[in-house]
């Protein structure tokens, strides 16, 4: 990851928050960096301790009722969060919930959104084919999810 791409998402944090349209920017941002396609993050609700999606880039409006709320431990995003650590898709494609199944690929990497050693959600982007991240994409990424996890309360 460039700190070019470090420096645009903290502005668009700093000036925008982390309001949905905050982070589909920032998604935006994201993608064309690891080239991919699909992007998601989602939020713990404390409420419902659910996983609860804010933002997708890349997926098709009918298939988000599949993955709107997902279960802690649930599918490769709820394990990410539980873990506390990366989750790659292909290493895990038996992991994957129905809804990820039918949205989210093999060539995905979820990353765990924390602050303060605590869970603020799951940052996701995913290729439509089978694909392996480097160490250094995972760094980057898990990078960009500490910074979202700072400006989330």
């Amino acid at each position: 990851m460039t700190a070019t791409l470090h420096d645009a998402v903290q502005k668009v944090l700093d000036r925008q928050g982390t309001s949905d349209l905050a982070l589909e920017a920032v998604a935006g941002l994201i993608l064309p960096e690891f080239d991919a396609q699909k992007a998601v993050v989602y939020t713990l609700d404390k409420g419902t301790g659910m996983l609860k999606l804010r933002c997708h880039v890349g997926i098709e409006r009918a298939a988000v009722d599949a993955i709107r709320f997902l279960c802690m431990g649930k599918g490769l995003t709820g394990k990410a969060a539980t873990e506390r650590e990366p989750i790659q898709g292909w290493q895990h494609a038996d992991s994957r919930c129905a809804g990820e199944k039918d949205v989210l690929p093999e060539g995905s990497l979820f990353v765990p959104m924390l602050a303060e050693d605590a869970l603020r959600g799951v940052l996701g982007i995913a290729k439509d084919f089978h694909r392996e991240y480097a160490p250094d994409e995972v760094a980057s990424l898990s990078s960009i999810a500490r910074l979202i996890a700072a400006y989330l309360k």
